[in-house]
């Protein structure tokens, strides 16, 4: 079986036809997909790299059995007016290859993927990963705000009639965007492998041996285009704590150009103390880069249900975060904050730096937490999910066998009855010939007899 998985991720290509991604979505998540179907088509949004070094730090998002449909986007006003018929086709020709369809909402490409299979009678299935309403409206534009109603009514939309929803979140996101009669999971998109002791003992380790002036390391990891993941509010909170801090580090990896949040540091006066850190390769070099912090941040505007705060609760990190999406799902209240707040971000990192018990608590709370995300829990979940929808998909395929074979059976018969009719008739006909003839000839013979 074949499925069309579609989502508005940003895919990196070069001239040898290689596939990246700037660490989201490594080939190793379509392995979970392929557990049920044979081929995967992404259809997504691509920009070509013009060299290697474009390159860096992503991760090979190609392999067996996966393909790539470059789209345009469909996020912007312009675009929606004057390339959504040239997507809707190249959408219709790849659907009406593939037997299903999976989309990753919120996306504008998910919807039109959605909206191509409904038309086409094909079936298929949401993973909902985030919230429209969030992500639009803390985007930081009055264009994003402008959409953000839409975005919120149209994924509402695309959830409540889907026969299948996978939801990151266990709660926020089903809250938000509830499905009606479908077949429904909770699975995060997260998987870490599976932490050991000794991940959390090196952590209460280190926490014991820290003084109180001894210098604070603090993390961050998330996309440096746009504001969502809150780098913002980090920057100020830091700034606005600095004068009653020892000496503080704040290190952020993620892919994206980090001068607009250089500058913003420099203005802040904590240029010196901030270092952009671009992008690793996901799994052992980013847990190597959490286990050598003491605070992890997540003050994000919008959220699923970060993997981020899920890898560093593994490491054993303590964590501060903002309400967005699932976060409060996963850290104790006192380390919560609302979307935009600096204030009350600052003040827990004051807290953190100076209650070292506090923190082992959260370290051990933490990590205590993150191993209801392991590979093995969570591939188990979601593995039998697909083989529902694969299931379904099969069956509804069989059915159309069945169906086109049934009808090619009743043309067969109506053929043969319309052949046997015509035959009947003729024949029909050629014995009301052959009787005039014999009569005829029987007169002449009787004719013949006279004379």
């Amino acid at each position: 079986m074949k499925v069309l998985w579609a989502h508005d991720h940003t895919f990196y290509f070069n001239e040898s036809g290689k596939f990246f991604s700037g660490g989201k979505l490594p080939y190793a998540v379509w392995e979970r997909y392929l557990g049920v179907f044979d081929q995967i088509t992404v259809a997504a949004r691509g920009k070509k790299a013009s060299s290697d070094e474009d390159m860096a730090g992503k991760t090979l998002s190609s392999g067996p059995n996966v393909d790539f449909l470059v789209l345009p986007s469909l996020s912007n006003p312009v675009n929606k007016m004057t390339k959504r018929g040239y997507i809707e086709q190249l959408l219709q020709e790849a659907i009406g290859k593939a037997d299903a369809v999976i989309a990753r909402v919120p996306s504008e490409i998910g919807a039109e993927a959605i909206r191509v299979a409904r038309q086409m009678g094909k079936p298929y299935a949401v993973e909902v990963v985030a919230c429209a309403w969030d992500g639009l409206w803390n985007y930081g534009n009055l264009q994003g705000k402008l959409y953000a109603p839409f975005s919120l009514n149209q994924t509402r939309t695309i959830v409540k009639d889907a026969p299948y929803a996978l939801y990151v979140t266990e709660r926020f996101l089903q809250q938000r965007y509830p499905n009606v009669g479908g077949k429904t999971e909770s699975c995060s998109n997260v998987e870490i492998p599976e932490p050991g002791d000794e991940v959390l003992t090196r952590r209460l380790e280190r926490l014991q041996a820290m003084s109180p002036d001894s210098p604070m390391t603090i993390g961050l990891i998330g996309s440096l285009n746009g504001r969502t993941k809150g780098i913002d509010i980090a920057l100020r909170a830091i700034a606005k704590a600095k004068q009653q801090l020892p000496s503080v580090k704040f290190r952020v990896l993620g892919d994206g150009d980090p001068a607009r949040w250089q500058a913003m540091a420099e203005k802040l006066g904590i240029g010196s103390m901030v270092s952009f850190e671009g992008v690793l390769p996901s799994g052992g070099a980013v847990f190597e880069w959490l286990d050598g912090i003491d605070l992890y941040l997540q003050p994000s505007y919008q959220e699923g249900l970060p993997r981020a705060t899920i890898e560093a609760m593994s490491r054993g990190c303590p964590v501060l975060g903002s309400t967005a999406g699932g976060i409060p799902e996963l850290i104790h209240e006192s380390c919560l904050h609302r979307p935009g707040q600096v204030g009350p971000l600052s003040e827990q990192i004051k807290r953190a730096t100076f209650d070292r018990q506090w923190l082992k608590e959260q370290a051990e709370r933490n990590f205590g937490k993150s191993k209801q995300f392991t590979k093995q829990r969570l591939d188990a979940k979601r593995q039998a999910f697909w083989q529902s929808f694969g299931d379904m998909v099969r069956q509804g395929a069989l059915k159309d066998s069945v169906a086109e074979a049934a009808a090619a059976a009743e043309q067969v018969v109506t053929d043969t009855t319309e052949q046997t009719e015509t035959y009947a008739s003729s024949e029909t006909t050629n014995t009301s010939a052959n009787t005039s003839t014999n009569t005829s000839t029987s007169e002449s013979r009787e004719r013949v007899g006279a004379i």
